[in-house]
């Protein structure tokens, strides 16, 4: 039996996905919430299958939740819920380490398959290969790669620096180096030429 705990702040549509979970006989509801903090400490007391978090809750969004529970250790599957059909947000999901991302627009239909494909801890939003010609080329380091993906994913330089064990002046002078080498002026440009590149 899959358990499961629901993290979304849309009653209306928590009540939705109850009734669809509820139709499967191999799914059960351990717990539901409606913002991120509660969901964190759901999921530490119920030790669910699967997590459904939504992208967008107060106290701590879904993202923010997802990089908690993983600096944490705790590796639990989860599933992003969103209404942003937006290649940068599931960017930062994919960083953030969901196992899936899946538009609300779409969710009835394709959430009890995700489910059960993430339950064994499948990745579906999963790492991509550096492209030839992309970063490979350009002369960067594993650490700068490393920082660069980070920066992607939308981490301030204090939380790449706990993320990567170093300090922030590292991150910082990493950050100045990529830019240099890439000829990028921005934070925006940096994330746009990450995603173009395939790092993550």
């Amino acid at each position: 039996m899959m358990t499961l705990v629901i993290a979304d702040d849309h009653a209306i549509f928590r009540q939705g996905l109850r009734s669809l979970i509820q139709s499967a006989p191999d799914c059960s509801i351990a717990a539901e919430c409606g913002r991120g903090d509660e969901a964190l400490a759901l999921i530490r007391q119920h030790r669910p299958t699967v997590v459904i978090m939504d992208i967008s809750m107060p106290g701590l969004d879904g993202l923010s939740a997802l990089q908690e529970l993983r600096r944490s250790g705790d590796n639990t599957p989860v599933v992003i819920l969103t209404t942003h059909d937006d290649p940068l947000m599931l960017e930062r999901a994919r960083c953030s380490g969901a196992n899936a991302y899946v538009n609300k627009e779409y969710a009835f239909e394709e959430l009890l398959d995700t489910l059960r494909r993430v339950a064994d801890g499948t990745m579906l939003l999963g790492q991509r290969p550096i492209t030839a010609s992309g970063a490979g080329q350009s002369g960067l380091t594993d650490r700068e790669r490393e920082v660069l993906r980070l920066v992607a994913c939308g981490m301030s330089n204090r939380l790449i620096g706990e993320t990567l064990g170093i300090s922030i002046k590292t991150v910082d002078n990493h950050r100045t180096n990529l830019m240099h080498k890439l000829g990028i002026h921005s934070t925006a440009e940096l994330v746009r030429y990450a995603v173009k590149v395939g790092l993550g």
